[in-house]
């Protein structure tokens, strides 16, 4: 099996830890530690790393620095120990390997921990060390960070830079947070992440980095991995919870239509729209009755049914559509997607505020460098119908040369013959008639002033000249596509103005500008690029009752966070198993904080932040400001 790729983000320090091998000394004599010394100096000269902390000690060998590329961090360790261990080897009459497999490193949040893994390195002690006190003097950079001396080799950080404007001003800052040892759990996470090669810093900062690598940049749990059931339903709740609170910013209205709809004559003419509402499967059953198809119709009959909506409306809708499927077992199937319609404005605002709120969607999914938005315009109603004219009457002398399927798109839809791979309409497709050719100033001035705003909000676009309507708008159109190689080309949403279609079923003039998204495509793209998203939906606080006693007491401390907190998920364990079981389950589903309370409302709980690792004994009320200070934060 191929070992992990090591981990390496551009500016990032990183902690080295270099183990003799099969815990051997590493150093025997004064004269080992000066040559190791020398050897970084050159090291150091020959790479560009630059060295903020190291502790040279008898089997253990750490070194804090920033490399200025991946490549420069590998051949400085190399470097290192092509300079040294045959020097070793020679001196002391052995050979083979001087270190313990490949060298540990971690990467560190600099804001959040530099200092912290400065102090680490500079009060290291090795429990193989003869000469401790001497040697953590001597050969680390202790002395250099609290301003005794000055050490050539060594580069200050900027964290370290703020600690004053002078180096003795530094030096005594840095000598004062020394007074404060570490916490046995941030050496503990220190050494974990050593070993697993993974990212020191904040849950948020180490959850920015998995969104750019696609891979778990933080340490996981030792032991056997457990296994991980893919949740759909949990997965989808939580999407259309995402989709439901955006729209709420937007001040859009949810609505909700009936699962089957009454087909009667009234409902051809408002299928005339839809494409997918033309095949819409229909119920073998005694009364007339249609699977609830594309959702547009709906809003749209909901519109003619309620007068006061159609001046300014703003509505959204989400559920299970069903549309016919052609050559398949079953007749129809069913998709899921959230519409947006907008109802009575007629200005191109509306289509700026539609396009932003889709960017806003993909980017809080942190989908944008997997989609991209193509955007087009057909003109008026009037416009874009001479321009099906003029291709038809194009076609017609190369009737004979045609397909059957052919000539049903030139009756129904002649522009998508533009877009066909084949050799004949390619040759023939070369002098049809352009769309461009069609549109009136006052279209292409409206198209243009779109783009411009589309370009101060900095939404990045690509106007395709071959995007068509499939409905029957008017127009700006416009599709979110993704361009992942695992789903190439797959449609997340999918939206534009149709004011000249909705003004023809309500029978008055009616400016309506909507979209949809394509809930299915999105969630499989965020399965695929964004696995960590999706594992989010961890407990915020488990309650964890000390013994059977204490069951009753967790329960009313539940009730009591639940009503100062209604943000939070909180969660009372009530399996009745011993308190570390809980534990470990607690912490496998991600919940950050677990709280052991106790049988007697006014003795102290025990409240653990797995952020920072922080166990602590309070009562009630310090452990509610600990929580409320984590909602401010």
């Amino acid at each position: 099996m191929p070992r992990r790729e090591r981990l390496y983000f551009s500016g990032l320090p990183q902690l080295i830890k270099l183990n003799g091998h099969n815990h051997q000394k590493l150093f025997q004599e004064e004269e080992d530690y000066s040559r190791f010394l020398t050897c970084i100096d050159k090291s150091l000269k020959s790479y560009d790393c630059e060295l903020h902390a190291y502790s040279v000690q008898a089997d253990v060998v750490l070194l804090l620095l920033t490399p200025k590329s991946k490549e420069d961090l590998s051949r400085f360790i190399q470097h290192i120990g092509r300079q040294y261990v045959p020097y070793y080897n020679n001196k002391y009459q052995r050979s083979g390997a001087l270190w313990e497999r490949r060298y540990n490193s971690c990467l560190i949040e600099a804001n959040s921990y530099f200092l912290l893994v400065s102090q680490y390195v500079d009060t290291f002690i090795s429990e193989q060390s003869e000469y401790n006190d001497k040697h953590n003097c001597n050969y680390s950079s202790f002395s250099h960070n609290c301003g005794e001396c000055v050490i050539p080799r060594m580069t200050e950080h900027q964290c370290y830079l703020q600690l004053g404007k002078s180096p003795e001003e530094r030096g005594i800052h840095y000598q004062h947070f020394l007074y404060t040892t570490i916490s046995p759990a941030v050496t503990e996470r220190i050494q974990t992440c050593l070993k697993q090669n993974c990212v020191l810093g904040t849950n948020q900062y180490c959850q920015k980095l998995e969104f750019e690598v696609n891979r778990t940049v933080r340490p996981h749990q030792t032991g056997r991995p457990r296994k991980h059931y893919s949740n759909n339903v949990t997965d989808w709740i939580w999407l259309e919870n995402r989709a439901s609170k955006l729209l709420e910013r937007y001040c859009y209205q949810e609505i909700r239509f009936p699962l089957l709809e009454y087909w009667d004559e009234n409902m051809k003419n408002t299928a005339a729209f839809s494409h997918d509402n033309q095949d819409a499967p229909t119920l073998n059953c005694s009364h007339p009755a249609l699977l609830r198809g594309e959702g547009t119709m709906g809003c749209l009959r909901v519109i003619a049914q309620h007068q006061h909506l159609q001046s300014k409306s703003k509505l959204w809708y989400i559920g299970a559509m069903f549309r016919s499927v052609a050559g398949q077992k079953q007749d129809f199937e069913q998709y899921h997607q959230i519409g947006v319609e907008a109802f009575g404005y007629d200005n191109i605002d509306i289509e700026l505020e539609h396009i932003l709120m889709q960017h806003d969607f993909f980017s809080s999914l942190h989908l944008t460098p997997y989609i991209e938005l193509n955007i087009n315009t057909v003109g008026t109603e009037a416009e874009f119908t001479r321009f099906r004219q003029a291709l038809v009457a194009y076609y017609q002398p190369f009737l004979p040369f045609f397909e059957d399927p052919w000539r049903v798109i030139l009756e129904e839809r002649p522009e998508q013959l533009l877009s066909i791979p084949h050799k004949l309409l390619d040759i023939v497709n070369k002098k049809a008639p352009s769309l461009s050719d069609f549109l009136s100033e006052a279209s292409t001035t409206r198209f243009r002033e779109l783009l411009d705003s589309l370009n101060r909000l900095k939404i990045p676009y690509s106007v395709t000249p071959t995007l068509y309507p499939v409905n029957n708008y008017c127009h700006t159109l416009f599709e979110w596509r993704s361009t992942h190689t695992d789903s190439p080309d797959a449609l997340l949403c999918r939206g534009g103005r149709y004011d000249a279609s909705a003004s023809h079923l309500l029978g008055k003039h009616m400016a309506v500008s909507g979209f949809a998204f394509m809930l299915d495509p999105v969630i499989i793209l965020i399965r695929t690029c964004n696995k960590q998203l999706l594992r989010q939906n961890a407990t915020d606080v488990v309650l964890i009752p000390e013994n059977t006693r204490a069951a009753g007491n967790a329960l009313v401390v539940g009730r009591r966070l639940r009503t100062l907190f209604p943000h939070f998920t909180i969660k009372n364990d009530c399996s009745g198993m011993r308190i570390n079981a809980c534990r470990k389950n607690a912490e496998r589903n991600g919940s950050r904080f677990i709280i052991v309370v106790p049988p007697e409302h006014g003795d102290e709980l025990e409240l653990t932040d797995k952020n920072n690792g922080l166990i602590q004994s309070m009562n009630e009320n310090a452990m509610i400001g600990v929580l409320g200070h984590s909602v401010n934060c």
